[in-house]
C-alpha cells in the first residue's frame, strides 16, 4: 500500500467542544454576577447621596436659626417621597447652643436604611 497515507482529522473533538462551552458559560455567569453586584452597588450609593443631601439640608435649614427644643418628623415632598426623617433637638452642654440631629430613613430590597447626622446651632 504505497502511496496510502494517514490522514489527521481537521476540527474539533466532541470533548474540547463541550469543555470550551463549560468554560464559557461560566465565564459568563461570573460576568453577570459581577456585573448585577455593581448596578445594586450603584443604585443602593446612589440612595445613601440623596438621603445624605436631604439630611444635610435639614440640619442647615435647623442651624441657621434659633431653634426650638423637640422633636419633629415627617416626609420629604415628592419624587424624594420614599425617604422620611426624625429631626431632634436637644439642649447643649452650653446655654448658647442647641444640638441637632437628623435621621433620614428609606426602604430598599425589604430592608430599611438610614443616615444620621448632626449639628450644632447657636445664638
Amino acid at each position: 500500500m504505497v502511496g496510502c497515507k494517514l490522514r489527521r482529522k481537521e476540527g474539533f473533538s466532541l470533548i474540547e467542544v463541550l469543555v470550551s462551552l463549560a468554560i464559557l458559560s461560566i465565564t459568563l455567569l461570573l460576568a453577570y454576577q459581577v456585573l448585577s453586584g455593581a448596578i445594586a452597588a450603584e443604585d443602593r450609593s446612589e440612595r445613601w447621596t440623596v438621603a445624605s443631601f436631604l439630611g444635610e439640608s435639614l440640619v442647615r435649614e435647623s442651624t441657621a436659626v434659633w431653634p426650638e427644643t423637640g422633636e419633629t418628623s415627617g416626609t420629604f415632598a415628592a419624587p424624594m417621597d420614599a425617604y422620611s426623617w426624625q429631626r431632634s433637638i436637644l439642649t447643649a452642654a452650653h446655654p448658647d447652643a442647641r444640638e441637632v440631629h437628623v435621621a433620614v430613613t428609606w426602604s430598599s430590597g425589604g430592608a430599611e436604611e438610614q443616615v444620621t447626622l448632626a449639628g450644632v446651632a447657636v445664638k
